[in-house]
């Protein structure tokens, strides 16, 4: 993932490229603000940075060996964890289990909600589609972080939702997170801190996300979709600075013009009698 990727965001891509270069990369940070503005993406982006082997001076090379996995998110020394959901089928689920559908929908877009997240990952509408993060993860994150890197100067582990975690896997967690074993990075990418328990807040240092600015939304739009002024211009109006509400905005207006002029055409049809067609 590369920081140009990504819509907007200009001050907060600065000041993270900044911490690298000053060298004060605080070892948990967590990545806070509403939804659908691309909080995941800059973490990734982030930590890419991070490990870049031939860093340039607002992003990654992107053609490094270190780049090269990361854009795949397949990097030994990048971890991820996020909700995952209990079936009959597996009562102890943990992140790895859904990993290659974790990297499909990323490298699809980084840019999704929690429950198109659920949906993608197949739940079944008759059992519990409540996400968590289970203490049975908190199991794994230890695990991983007290191996050596592999590659790269740091390990990351991204944790994405971390207001998911239930009581008992954030408790396991707080003395890690205080004392990680050297050159760990955790980043939390959060929508709601105030689900996060205070001790593991007051371990991270908090880095505010705002959401994405029209004219950043508008360029992205019109890269991708072609639209006249007065569309655009409701869309974003209507998407309040966030990129999911674009794509569900557009749909819905794609969805509504089908709608429009199919029952035109029936309308026409019905009133020349044209009964059959």
């Amino acid at each position: 993932m590369l920081f140009k990727d990504i819509i907007g965001q200009e001050n907060t891509k600065k000041r993270l490229i900044q911490t690298v270069k000053d060298n004060r990369i605080s070892h948990a940070q967590l990545f806070f603000g509403s939804e659908g503005i691309g909080k995941l993406a800059l973490a990734i982006a982030y930590a890419q940075y991070i490990s870049c082997e031939n860093k340039q001076e607002n992003d990654s090379c992107g053609v490094c060996m270190s780049c090269y996995k990361y854009q795949k998110l397949v990097h030994p020394d990048l971890h991820f964890v996020f909700p995952v959901i209990k079936t009959s089928s597996n009562q102890h689920p943990v992140s790895d289990n859904f990993l290659s559908e974790w990297r499909k929908m990323i490298l699809n877009s980084s840019y999704f909600s929690v429950n198109q997240w659920y949906e993608f990952i197949g739940t079944d509408k008759t059992e519990n589609t409540q996400g968590s993060i289970y203490v049975h993860e908190s199991e794994e994150i230890i695990k991983k972080l007290m191996l050596k890197t592999f590659e790269s100067e740091f390990k990351v582990m991204i944790i994405w939702l971390p207001e998911k975690m239930n009581i008992s896997a954030a408790n396991k967690l707080l003395k890690i997170i205080e004392e990680p074993p050297p050159k760990t990075l955790f980043l939390l990418v959060s929508e709601n801190i105030d689900l996060i328990i205070q001790t593991i807040q007051s371990r991270t240092q908090l880095v505010k996300i705002p959401k994405i600015d029209n004219i950043s939304l508008a360029n992205a739009v019109n890269e991708k979709f072609n639209l006249d002024k007065d569309q655009l211009n409701d869309i974003i109006r209507l998407s309040d600075g966030n990129y999911i509400n674009v794509i569900n905005n557009i749909q819905s207006n794609d969805e509504y013009s089908y709608n429009l002029d199919t029952f035109i055409k029936m309308m026409r049809l019905a009133y020349a009698d044209k009964v059959i067609d």
